[in-house]
């Protein structure tokens, strides 16, 4: 037997008809100003209200009711995490123009949000020295954003094997990037992370020694800081042994 539901982002379930179910809405996208040039990543958070039906005799709900596809300036991408608040993280688009862009979500059923200046594409020099330390603001020391980082990257990483030790390379990038010292955190997209050796950065770099317990295509791995500044790995694949 079938039966008509619906779930929240937030994982509450509902009894409702698709028909009365509301439009998503893109609530956020994070960060607003993108240097050109440059491998990024984006977290859009998006309120949603996710249809599905139910099959009470399999227990069982088809994953493909649930899907969302991501559109960065017209480009589908890869969302590489989908947190809990709703906030979809995914890398943006290499070699996008200067100027803004749009961000689009469509659900499994056909339902949007778009946010069509979503973000703008910046040339790097109209970030260094453009930043709120101009007017003694953010910056320690008064000055045009000397700790700031736009990014992380990391990588890049080759395909592993689960349960086997790899190196990974974790770059900070921005005007901040030589003297950054925070802790920042080390997630994979599937499984979990477990770090044989810890690094700290020197020079914008640091190198961590971990490893992935399950297999699978398409993992990220994400770094972020306390701050909310993130970074993607590259996609890769973890293979049996």
């Amino acid at each position: 037997m079938m039966r008509a539901a619906c779930a929240l982002l937030s994982l509450l379930l509902w009894a409702c008809e698709p028909a009365s179910l509301p439009p998503p809405t893109i609530v956020s996208v994070e960060p607003e100003v993108i240097p050109s040039g440059s491998p990024s990543v984006i977290a859009v958070r998006v309120d949603a209200v996710r249809p599905f039906s139910l099959d009470y005799q399999e227990r069982s709900v088809d994953p493909q009711q649930l899907a969302m596809t991501l559109r960065i300036a017209g480009h589908v991408v890869n969302i590489a995490f989908a947190e809990s608040d709703g906030t979809l993280v995914a890398p943006v688009p290499e070699g996008l123009s200067l100027g803004e862009h749009e961000i689009r979500v469509t659900l499994a059923d056909g339902r949007e949000a778009v946010r069509e200046s979503a973000f703008s594409v910046v040339p790097p020099s109209t970030l260094i020295g453009g930043g709120p330390g101009e007017d003694g603001g953010s910056s320690p020391d008064g000055g045009a954003g000397r700790d700031e980082l736009w990014f992380f990257l990391a990588g890049p990483v080759e395909d592993q094997v689960v349960n086997v030790p790899f190196k990974v390379n974790i770059y900070a990038v921005g005007p901040g990037s030589k003297a950054f010292q925070r802790p920042v955190t080390l997630r994979a997209s599937r499984g979990t992370v477990t770090t044989i050796d810890s690094g700290s950065f020197t020079q914008g770099l640091r190198v961590d020694e971990i490893s992935l317990d399950q297999e699978g295509p398409d993992i990220y791995l994400l770094v972020e800081d306390a701050r909310g500044t993130r970074g993607l790995s590259n996609a890769f694949t973890v293979r049996a042994r």
